[in-house]
């Protein structure tokens, strides 16, 4: 059942009173304690603020705080460009065929690549997971690097660019096994993984570096 009481005193009230004080203690019902309520809110509004902003200024801190930040954060994002160069080659019928990222899009968008086809050819399905593979890790890599001012954020970062270089070694050597040979953009690939280990410690170093003098 609904009741309707004093803020002050507790007094009931009926649900038809509408006069504005309490008729015990005559506190003003609607303005009674209303600084404290209002100082609350601001209260409320400026923690909220400040979570914001502490996450925008770790945020930028993490991405492109410094120059060692930002060379990182283009390292992390150009193995999606070195894809457009040969991935691996496979030479089949003394027919070679390339595999690159947009040679791969550009065949199942013309038809020229059925999925069907390629699911059950582990020939070109292996050398389309490891592609696949190679855009998923390094986004999870991208993404722990945006966080990077945490007390544990270098061996976060650690441990995700760990997986990735095991996982790209493990598809690599199942291509190589199907008779894949290793094209340009992989090796560079392997190589841009191997910096990113150093570039996490410097970068690491860097922000704290930034948030001591902060």
């Amino acid at each position: 059942m609904l009741e309707n009481k004093c803020p002050k005193c507790g007094e009931k009230l009926s649900l038809f009173y509408l006069k504005q004080e309490c008729p015990k203690c005559k506190a003003n019902l609607l303005y009674y304690d209303l600084e404290n309520r209002l100082e609350e809110d601001r209260i409320k509004a400026e923690k909220e603020a400040n979570a914001v902003n502490r996450f925008l200024n770790n945020l930028k801190l993490s991405s492109i705080g410094g120059i060692w930040q930002i060379i990182r954060l283009v390292l992390l994002f150009t193995p999606l460009l070195w894809m457009l160069l040969p991935v691996f080659t496979l030479n089949q019928n003394n027919s070679p065929f390339t595999f690159t990222l947009q040679g791969l899009i550009i065949g199942f968008v013309k038809g020229e690549l059925q999925f069907n086809a390629v699911l059950n050819d582990k020939l070109y399905l292996l050398p389309l997971l490891t592609m696949v593979f190679v855009i998923i890790f390094s986004l999870a890599v991208i993404i722990s690097s945006l966080f990077s001012c945490g007390k544990k954020s270098l061996i976060r970062n650690i441990i995700f660019s760990v997986i990735n270089l095991a996982v790209l070694s493990v598809m690599t050597y199942l291509c190589m096994s199907a008779g894949l040979k290793i094209g340009t953009g992989l090796y560079i690939i392997f190589a841009e993984y191997i910096i990113t280990f150093a570039m996490h410690c410097i970068c690491n170093s860097k922000i704290k570096s930034r948030i001591e003098e902060n």
